[in-house]
């Protein structure tokens, strides 16, 4: 609600979006090369500076404008916060309004096999894509904030089985009574990966933006979702020539992510992390002694990552501009910078934990647990 129309900044002089200006528009006002970049870079600059230093007073009087004072006592101190709309509230956010909607589409399908012959098991598909239609970003362009990708996973597959030994009446008593009425059950669910946050450019847009992509270019250096084609310790799996800045003084973002807003709000539906598969079994049995199950004994073991799947974090994506940094095992593995892998682990920690994002959480080793309990 505190935006400011480009054509009431260039009342004053003032051209800090990208792109607006007169023809060649390369104003300095002498500021140093090392705070802004001429044009609308130093524009920008200008607006953060105080209301009476040097150069917001010749930048005004170069169109004949003495003051900005909206009020007699006014208390802000930079040349922007003289300019809002609404100076005397400062910079005012949009609270509660329905400026937002959101859109999911999908093919769901599930198939279940009702309890018989001691089975039961049950499983489902899922095939999605969900939108934002996030706040407007630019409300002097609203058909600058276009549709943005959700965080949901775009398939996902998922099933459960349980089986319980029935009762052979071939096989002897006492065989019967040590293999009969155990249950067993396993689960598993596969996934997309979780959808990345591109790097966020270093810039001096206006507007923070996100870096944007070079066409053609692949996004990846070593295949993701195969464990056995890098090592996490020394190679950089994400490509940084697949994204570039967004020029200064241009508004590629808009272009080329739908939107020039905050950062990390575009996601591509090819950028995505590991897939990280879940698969749980269990077996357990009720034992019940004296007549008509006066005591019951029930034992059960249950396994998580039951086939020990290596399962990684997703890499960094930060900005790509910054080195690569060796931060561990004397130097030698990777731990930082845009697509490294960070998975090293001091000797005597426990395995790494995960969090795939989607409100499950995962651990790198297999886990087993004993549950015994007897009642009477």
């Amino acid at each position: 609600m505190s935006q400011i129309s480009p054509a009431t900044f260039a009342k004053y002089g003032l051209y800090p979006y990208p792109g607006t200006g007169p023809a060649g528009y390369n104003y300095s006002g002498g500021l140093p090369s090392s705070v802004c970049t001429p044009g609308n870079d130093c524009d920008r600059y200008i607006l953060t500076q105080p209301l009476t230093s040097t150069a917001v007073i010749q930048k005004l009087a170069s169109v004949g404008i003495s003051s900005v004072l909206p009020y007699s006592g006014f208390p802000g101190t930079t040349l922007l916060s003289a300019l809002y709309p609404f100076p005397q509230f400062g910079a005012l956010a949009v609270s509660n309004s329905p400026t937002g909607d959101s859109r999911y589409d999908s093919l769901q399908v599930k198939a279940t096999k009702r309890f018989s012959h001691g089975l039961q098991a049950s499983g489902a598909y899922t095939f999605a894509k969900g939108f934002n239609r996030a706040t407007l970003q630019d409300f002097f362009n609203p058909q600058g904030t276009g549709w943005t990708l959700q965080q949901i996973p775009a398939q996902v597959l998922t099933f459960n089985a349980t089986y319980t030994v029935p009762k052979a009446s071939f096989l002897p008593k006492y065989v019967n009574a040590a293999s009969r009425d155990w249950q067993i059950g396993f689960f598993a669910n596969y996934q997309s990966g979780q959808f990345l946050s591109p790097p966020v450019g270093n810039n001096a847009n206006y507007l923070p933006s996100e870096e944007i992509r070079n066409p053609g270019v692949p996004l990846y250096l070593k295949d993701i979702n195969d464990i056995h084609s890098y090592n996490p310790y020394t190679d950089q799996v994400l490509n940084p020539a697949a994204w570039t800045n967004c020029p200064k003084n241009a508004t590629c973002a808009a272009a080329a992510n739908g939107a020039f807003g905050p950062t990390a709000t575009t996601l591509y539906s090819d950028f995505r992390g590991p897939r990280r598969p879940t698969e749980n079994a269990n077996i357990g049995r009720h034992f019940r002694i004296g007549k008509e199950g006066k005591y019951d004994f029930y034992v059960r073991g249950e396994f998580v990552n039951i086939f020990n799947r290596t399962l990684m974090p997703n890499p960094s994506t930060a900005n790509t501009g910054v080195p690569l940094s060796h931060g561990a095992g004397n130097g030698t593995i990777l731990t930082s910078g845009f697509g490294t892998i960070n998975a090293y682990q001091l000797p005597n920690n426990g395995p790494l934990t995960i969090t795939q994002g989607f409100a499950t959480t995962y651990l790198t080793g297999r886990t087993g647990t004993l549950i015994a309990r007897f009642s009477f």
